[in-house]
């Protein structure tokens, strides 16, 4: 089994352009795949998995634009208006190898400020191991 959940309980100012958003409140880390302090989960099993994440980022008059990030590259986009407290979700399927790193990510604009108190939110567990 493997299964993560954290969240964000600190607010994030000024996050760049495709740097990690970080969810430092771990709930479940079950197989150790978490690391809190990178954002990133590390995948300790090949298979599918099933992630998930909730950004809340605040008012500041531009558009919010994060990312699931797999391995690099941008697998679905997180959207939210300017001016508003406002949610974007996704969930996805990912099938991942050992060592592969997921994370969520700001995609732009640069100074990105997201809310924390367990409103921002990323988890994740295994589906079925290959």
């Amino acid at each position: 089994m493997v299964a993560f959940q954290a969240m964000a309980t600190a607010d994030q100012a000024g996050v760049g352009t495709n740097q990690n958003i970080i969810f430092e409140k771990v709930i479940i880390n079950i197989g150790n795949g978490y690391y809190p302090h990178l954002g990133t989960f590390i995948v300790p099993r090949n298979g599918i998995y099933q992630i998930s994440t909730t950004v809340c980022h605040m008012p500041q008059g531009t558009f919010f634009n994060g990312a699931i990030v797999h391995q690099g590259n941008n697998v679905a986009y997180l959207f939210g208006m300017p001016n508003e407290y406002e949610h974007a979700t996704q969930t996805v399927l990912i099938q991942a190898k050992f060592g592969d790193e997921i994370n969520v990510r700001n995609v732009g604009p640069a100074n990105e400020n997201i809310y924390g108190r367990n409103f921002t939110t990323f988890t994740g567990h295994l589906v079925w191991e290959t």
